[in-house]
Parts: structure tokens; sequence; C-alpha cells
């Protein structure tokens, strides 16, 4: 076998394909020391009955799956169908843009965004450290390189001054994520920054669509686009897809051509520029039509979850609760601990009472990819917040189904953990339960 010496490629790729190696610890031992010692540990399972609290629920009515039985008895169920433009429509107006265009992802969203800021390999884009993989993937994907910035202290964003330490005179875009649907605090100082320094700026809203910044607006109106997601485990959603909206009207027709092949729309087979099929499916946009409506709904059940979390685990010292700007109702709520230690403890011990719960995102400029990539030591940055936090930090089952009951029964579990003479809360569901409350939904609904 060829020496594990080789740095910026793999030397083996089959070592990475779970099906053929079956120890982790074998796909991970080329990784240098600073990788291999922060990276999160292997998922808690749960106890034998499996999970009573899933991390998070898909959320949708009768009138969705109505809408999905219209539109396959209507053959409307390509991109051209009728749906992609009347979900368009409704993001329009809850953003009060111009332009809005449904695609297959929140990353192919991103991506033709990107591809509409004429990025080149010359470029540099800021992104945030501290979020999904996707938004450097995309950055990378139009051949520009991603400049990751840390957290501003106390934040699950990066701050202004976080964003100019980074910054190079190759610097030209700017993406601001609103980490886990908390709205990013300088949103406002870093659009102004953006357009002093004729940088674009894209909002990532993925896990923040509904959110609102601290002077009231929505997340997504500050930037020059908006991408976000309608995957299932998001607040409103379509399974899979997304959408890509723009300030100004002028973006219209190029964003139409990126995400349908680069189509010319005077010419149908005369293309004048490379791009992907980033189109959503009609019976997707169907789907999640009716849910835009709910959306203020939605986020007023997240506000009262993160209300009831916040509550339950004040009296939990050794917990601190995530970041809270003036309109708490983050997409998922998430905690806290000391150290790493006690953080995986605390996950597994939730994990045996059937409570699922997820890490934060591990730090992008410490993935394994930038050992592997044309990169190689991006992984020597030290950026302290976002590191921190990726070694601490877990969020806990946030979805539209649970109640306050649901909500003390969690944190009970979190203090019996802290506090072993603590009694538990009864837990008020039986396995199965988010099943049983959807199927009544559907039926409500239908009546």
């Amino acid at each position: 076998m060829q020496e594990a010496t080789t740095v910026g490629r793999m030397w083996n790729p089959s070592l990475y394909i779970g099906s053929i190696v079956q120890d982790p610890q074998d796909r991970v031992a080329i990784l240098p020391p600073r990788i291999k010692e922060s990276m999160p540990s292997p998922e808690p399972k749960p106890g034998e009955a499996g999970w009573l609290y899933r991390v998070l629920e898909p959320w949708y009515s009768r009138e969705c799956v109505d809408n999905v039985m219209q539109a396959m008895l209507g053959g409307q169920i390509s991109s051209g169908a009728a749906w992609p433009r009347r979900f368009a429509e409704q993001i329009c107006q809850l953003y009060g843009v111009p332009v809005a265009l449904p695609t297959s992802s929140g990353a192919s969203a991103l991506h033709v965004a990107l591809l509409a800021c004429d990025l080149g390999p010359q470029d540099h884009v800021l992104v945030p450290a501290l979020t999904m993989v996707a938004v450097a993937n995309m950055v990378k994907m139009v051949g520009s390189r991603p400049l990751y910035c840390d957290n501003a202290p106390g934040s699950l964003n990066p701050g202004t001054e976080e964003i100019l330490k980074r910054a190079t005179p190759r610097t030209k875009a700017v993406i601001v994520c609103h980490t886990y649907g908390v709205a990013c605090r300088d949103i406002e100082a870093i659009a102004e920054l953006c357009r002093d320094r004729g940088w674009w700026l894209v909002e990532d809203i993925c896990e923040a669509m509904g959110t609102r910044a601290d002077n009231g607006k929505l997340v997504g109106t500050f930037g020059d686009f908006a991408v976000s997601s309608l995957y299932a485990n998001k607040q409103i959603t379509a399974g899979d897809g997304g959408w890509v909206h723009a300030r100004e009207k002028k973006h219209h027709d190029r964003l139409k051509s990126l995400i349908n092949h680069g189509f010319d729309p005077a010419y149908h087979f005369l293309h004048f520029e490379t791009a992907p099929n980033a189109k959503m499916n009609g019976l997707g946009a169907a789907f999640v039509c009716s849910q835009v409506k709910e959306l203020p709904g939605i986020m007023q059940h997240r506000g009262h979850l993160a209300a009831w979390y916040r509550e339950q685990l004040s009296d939990v010292p050794e917990l601190r609760c995530m970041e809270q700007r003036q309109n708490d109702s983050p997409w998922v709520f998430g905690v806290e601990t000391r150290d790493r230690k006690t953080r995986d403890a605390l996950r597994d011990h939730l994990a045996l009472h059937g409570i699922e719960t997820r890490n934060y995102f591990y730090p992008l400029h410490l993935e394994p990819v930038n050992f592997y990539g044309n990169d190689v030591g991006v992984y020597d940055i030290v950026l302290p917040v976002a590191e921190a936090l990726a070694q601490v930090g877990f969020y806990l089952p946030t979805h539209s189904f649970l109640e306050r009951q649901d909500v003390i029964y969690i944190c009970s579990r979190v203090k019996s953990f802290y506090q072993s003479a603590t009694e538990a809360t009864p837990a008020p569901r039986s396995l199965g339960w988010a099943d049983v409350e959807r199927s009544k939904l559907l039926e409500r609904d239908e009546q």
C-alpha cells in the first residue's frame, strides 16, 4: 500500500466508502492531529425503545397533499408547471422582492446566486466557519476560494470585525448564514460594509426563513441575493428544494437562465454560458405552496419553544443556552456545555431516554476536505470562537409538533444528568407519537 504521507489528495479513495471499510478509524487515520483531536465523536444511539423525540420532524397539512394530487391529475409535475410560478409569487410577496425563483435545493440556489455574482478563480468569498459545508462547497464549485470567518464572541455568526479580519484585496463577496435561525446581529453593518467596498452580499437563509433581524426586518432582505432550503427538516418543506431571490429586478433573466442550463429566452437551444440544472419540479412546488402562509404561525411557535427551553433550563448553571436575539425564534434550539466530555456524555444520556440531539457544526476550515484538497494548510488557521462552540454545543428537539409538556420532559432529562437526585418528569408521549399527530393533522384538515 502507498505510504500515507501524501497531503492534498486521497491516497486511497476506497477508505472513504463505508461499505468497503467498516472501521471508521481507517477513514481518518491519515488526518493530522489537529483534525483528529477535534472531530466529532460518533453519534449516540437510542435506547432499546428507539427515538421518542426526533430532533426534527417534517410538518405539512392536508392542503399540501391535495395540491400534489391536483398537480398530478393535471399533468403539472415539471419545473415548467404553474406551481413553481405560484410559489415564486408567494416568496416575492413575503420578502417584498421583485425576483424569486424555485430551485432543486438550497445548495443549488447558492450555486446559482454565486454564478450571478460572476465570481472566478481570482476571487475570495468570506464565509462563516460555523455553518453547513454546502456554503464552502458552492464557493469552490464556482471556482473561487472561501475564506473562513470566526464567530463574534458570544454569537453563532461572524460580526463586522471578524469579516474585516479575513478580508483581502481579492474579496468580492460575503455570505451571511444566520446560523440555526439566529439573525446575524451585525447584518445591517455588514450590508453597509458590502455596499461601501463594492462586495456582493448573499444571505443564506436556509435555516432562517421567517427569521427577523433586531430591527424587525426579515433576514434575506439585506443582501443582493438570498437563498433558502426547503429540505424536510426546515420550517416549511417541499421534501427537497429551495429558492433564490434578488432585491433588483435586473437579475431576473440571468438567474432564470442560470437555473436552466443557461438557456437563452429568445433562442431556445443557444447557450451563452455554462450553467447547472437547478430547477424545482412541479410536485415539490405544489407541496410547499400552501405552507408559505403558515410560516408566521410556525415562527411564532418556534418562539414559544425557545422561551420554554430558556425557562426550563434557567436553573441549570452548568449549561448555557444559545445566543438570544430580540426576535428569538430559532430554527433549532441549541445549548452549550462547559467542555466536550460533558457534551458527549449528556448527549449519550439523552439518547438512552429516546431524545435525539445533534452537535453544532464542525468548523469548515477543519474539514478533512481541506487536508486533501487544493488548499492544503487551510486547517492551520485558528478560529477560536467557532472551534470552541463546535466542541461544546448541540441542539435539542425543535419542531412544530412539540408542546410545552414535551419541552418540560426533555429538560427534566437534562436536569437529571446534572442532578442525579432529580426525578425526571414522566414522558407525556409514546413511541411514534409524531406520526400519530401528523395523521391527525391531515384528518382534521380534511373535514
